[in-house]
């Protein structure tokens, strides 16, 4: 939890400058976003590769040298500022995805350590460092801007400092040892793990939150800087404050799905979004930023935690790297795709159009988690 803490600070910090970056060296504006979706972009190349480096070296030890290359890749990413290279600022930002997609397998670690019926507590746990990290990512940010004459490049620097602390403590983590079949297959082939209702409802639900999150998160900064006139202090808090609800309500997410259901907080998260889409278009003042970003961050939380809980009632023990890995790639392929039209549709077609876009996807999800109650297949097959 500490580890992601720290870590999980590059994501804002990208979020945050990473445009506005994009803005001052792009050639063209349209390609401001492009830093923030070659993050995600990064996360779904490294996903599989990551997840079998971490199978056969080990999870501590492969989040250790994850770690080790997140530092470099800091440096490496505040030298491109320096330079004022575009390209290479980006391709510094997209090897960043190595380490984010390790530290996602820190939620599977933590749900490995506890018993079926506490998974959906135990990732709400561990998400709570995000708390930490919209606060300390932003900060640094803000405040590395100015350590150097390049502006910028100390919020780099920063952020490697910060990875330098968090081996402190993945140098304490204790891998939980699980288990798994001794046949030499690894399980059901993909395919037909794929057919069943319930990974569907689980893999639809975290794509979808995720997707729809990033795609308005990442126009954000830019429809409120540049084009609504807000200032940078002004677009700072909104995204602190949608990072903040992203995470806040992990305090009592566990509890929700554990009282209510699975599939009720499913449905909690699309209201969410649908409420955050509706006040995005009822106007551009400072509120409806503000309330919209919020529910956003909200929906994300109800949708991503609740369905990673359900994710493990999908597969065997020995199937487990394979369906993860699987299930990450996927959705971190979409939210990249949504990352990477955001700069454009926001530019092109408009802030009411890309809400309006959303809409689809919500509706699309809903009789997906609809048919996977209908099924009856909630019971874990481990």
């Amino acid at each position: 939890m500490c580890a992601q803490a720290l870590i999980g600070s590059i994501g804002p910090v990208v979020v945050f400058v990473g445009g506005f970056i994009g803005l001052q060296l792009a050639p063209s504006e349209a390609l401001a976003t492009l830093p923030v979706a070659c993050m995600i972009v990064g996360i779904a190349l490294f996903m599989l590769p990551v997840v079998n480096l971490l199978k056969h070296v080990g999870r501590k030890k492969g989040f250790l040298m994850a770690v080790s290359w997140g530092i470099l890749n800091s440096l490496i990413t505040a030298y491109s500022i320096y330079l004022a290279n575009f390209w290479l600022f980006c391709l510094s930002i997209l090897m960043y995805g190595f380490l984010i997609a390790a530290v996602q397998q820190f939620r599977f670690a933590a749900m490995e350590s506890v018993s079926a019926e506490k998974s959906g507590q135990a990732v709400s746990i561990l998400l709570l460092a995000g708390l930490i990290a919209a606060f300390v990512g932003p900060e640094i940010a803000f405040i590395g801007r100015n350590w150097f004459e390049t502006e910028y490049l100390g919020s780099f620097v920063g952020v490697a400092l910060l990875l330098l602390v968090s081996t402190v403590f993945i140098l304490k983590y204790e891998p939980t040892e699980i288990k798994t079949s001794q046949q030499k297959n690894a399980g059901r082939p993909l395919k037909e793990i794929t057919k069943q209702p319930v990974f569907l409802a689980a893999i639809v639900s975290a794509t979808v939150g995720f997707s729809v999150m990033s795609f308005v998160m990442t126009a954000t900064p830019i429809s409120m800087h540049v084009h609504s006139g807000f200032d940078l202090a002004e677009t700072k808090w909104v995204i602190q404050s949608h990072i903040i609800a992203m995470y806040l309500p992990s305090f009592f997410t566990g509890k929700l799905i554990a009282r209510l259901g699975q599939h009720r907080v499913l449905y909690l998260g699309l209201l969410a979004f649908l409420v955050c889409i509706l006040i995005g278009f009822a106007g551009r003042h400072y509120v409806h930023y503000w309330g919209a970003l919020v529910l956003l961050g909200i929906g994300w939380n109800f949708m991503f935690v609740t369905a990673t809980s359900i994710l493990p009632s999908c597969y065997k023990d020995e199937e487990r790297f394979k369906v993860q890995g699987f299930n990450d790639m996927v959705m971190f392929s979409c939210q990249a795709i949504a990352s990477l039209s955001a700069g454009w549709v926001i530019k092109v077609l408009g802030w009411d159009a890309m809400l309006a876009l959303c809409l689809p996807l919500l509706l699309i999800t809903f009789f997906i988690i609809l048919n996977w109650r209908r099924s009856g297949t909630v019971q874990a097959v481990n």
